[in-house]
């Protein structure tokens, strides 16, 4: 069958293919960022029937797949469209190998699978591909080094390196791949101030949004790129994820509802369902029961991948919880039989179900309330807990949520670091993520005081700490802060 297929392609197509990013192109390229495939994929076909020997025409088709799998996570999709990968590096090899887009298409197609892939734990694979990529992006730089292009693929690799598992990074030192998360970003953001990049500043924004929210902890690069976003998320999913993400990390849990609630129409688009999920759970953050109800279960219904699920029914058992109902279990069910248990939230969301835990009803509003922004009304919660024998089980929970709520009050970095020190001290035989979290915290506070020396202590205490909820996450943040202070 993939003989057929490739001859197929190459009796359709000249001998060596061309790259032409034509007008035609960059309009199917506005389409798939949009997620408007079907009016891509029209526009593709015509290319196909009226120029077919332009290779551009592969890679689009591929970027529609990456899409589809990033946003809907469907695995029958997956397992099919992944096959046809291969094939379409054959077809990009046929092409003019003088071209910029020979080496750069090669790059973002495996690029893209190593992604998608990730969204299924096939890690080594996806490394192999990153490996991969980098390879033929680097090569490209120093072939055509004035071909703006590169900047993307290099600056979203060179902050991405700590992304794969531990266990797989041996993959990526066989071509000595290195990151900076300062010069990948840099690399990333200068291409926001060319205007000949201008059509790409959409995927751009998505991408440095993603890599600032997962790599640093700059409130002003995010209030910056929020800026830079503008009200564009009314015109693009993928901006109005990035906003939302945003608004959240600055606090402003009221703009980001307003952002979520403004999303563009679905018609002609394809659904990004988990928009539902984070409108459910800004609403839960201001305790509006009723509406996160509705779009936890909007999301449940409509949702056909497998991430977030078991998510999704943890919150509405924190919400009967939180009301009075008790049927929590009832959800904690669900949370066990639906879903998938790959990403952090759902593992964490698995392991309450299995043990039928909540927390104290306090430090959940505490929580709820910070989470959204709510410093003050998160503070009140905090402190109508008087810390008595039934509380003793949450002491390192207490502290820490704590130390949180006061480092958005102005409070002394003094008085916040003690209380992160009693979170970590409580709690650093514990599974749960106060201590390595408190440890991260605190690292954070050394590195904005510029005490380099203290916050290496911490971040090293943070990776010191294993078996805990968030742990990939969390460690990646900690090596993330380590990278900061040795650039």
């Amino acid at each position: 069958m993939r003989i057929l297929t490739l001859l197929f392609l190459f009796l359709s197509t000249t001998v060596f293919a061309s790259f032409q990013m034509n007008e035609r192109m960059q309009q199917s390229y506005i389409h798939i960022i949009n997620l408007e495939f079907d009016a891509a994929q029209k526009l593709l076909i015509l290319e196909q029937n009226q120029n077919p020997d332009n290779a551009i025409v592969v890679l689009q088709h591929n970027y529609i797949d990456f899409l589809t799998v990033l946003i809907g996570e469907e695995e029958e999709f997956f397992n099919t469209a992944k096959d046809k990968k291969s094939d379409r590096i054959d077809v990009i090899q046929q092409g003019d190998e003088n071209s910029p887009y020979y080496l750069y298409a090669q790059a973002e197609v495996h690029l893209q699978w190593a992604f998608a892939r990730l969204k299924f734990d096939e890690y080594l694979t996806a490394a192999y591909e990153i490996q991969k990529a980098y390879s033929l992006l680097e090569e490209n730089q120093e072939q055509f080094p004035d071909f703006m292009l590169n900047k993307k693929g290099l600056g979203l690799l060179h902050t991405l390196v700590g992304a794969i598992p531990e266990q797989y990074q041996w993959v990526l030192n066989l071509v000595g791949m290195e990151g900076s998360i300062i010069v990948g970003l840099r690399e990333l953001k200068s291409l926001l101030k060319d205007e000949e990049m201008e059509m790409y500043h959409s995927e751009i924004l998505f991408l440095t949004s993603f890599l600032q929210l997962n790599m640093t902890n700059d409130d002003l690069a995010y209030k910056q790129l929020l800026d830079k976003i503008g009200d564009e998320y009314e015109k693009n999913y993928l901006l109005n994820f990035a906003a939302a993400r945003l608004s959240n990390a600055l606090g402003m849990n009221g703009f980001c509802i307003n952002i979520l609630e403004n999303r563009p129409e679905i018609e002609g688009k394809y659904p990004f369902h988990y928009l539902d999920y984070l409108l459910g759970m800004s609403y839960l953050y201001k305790l509006d029961y009723e509406k996160s109800e509705l779009y936890f279960n909007l999301f449940l219904k409509n949702f056909k991948g497998n991430n977030y699920i078991k998510s999704a029914y943890h919150k509405l058992a924190w919400i009967s919880y939180l009301k009075g109902e008790r049927l929590q279990h009832k959800y904690f069910e669900k949370v066990i039989e639906e879903g998938a248990g790959s990403i952090d939230e759902d593992k964490v969301a698995l392991k309450d179900a299995k043990k039928n835990y909540i927390t104290h009803s306090r430090l959940l509003r505490t929580r709820l309330f910070y989470d959204g922004g709510y410093y003050e009304e998160a503070l009140f919660e905090i402190n109508s807990v008087k810390i008595v024998k039934k509380y003793a089980n949450f002491l390192d929970e207490h502290w820490y949520r704590l130390a949180r709520v006061i480092s958005k009050l102005d409070y002394a970095d003094e008085d916040i670091v003690a209380r992160y020190q009693k979170a970590f001290d409580i709690g650093r035989e514990s599974t749960s993520y106060f201590a390595p979290m408190s440890a991260l915290q605190i690292g954070l506070i050394y590195e904005k005081q510029n005490d380099v020396e203290q916050a290496a202590i911490y971040f090293e205490k943070c990776l010191s700490l294993s078996n805990f909820d968030y742990e990939r996450g969390i460690h990646q943040k900690a090596k993330a802060g380590l990278a900061r202070i040795a650039d």
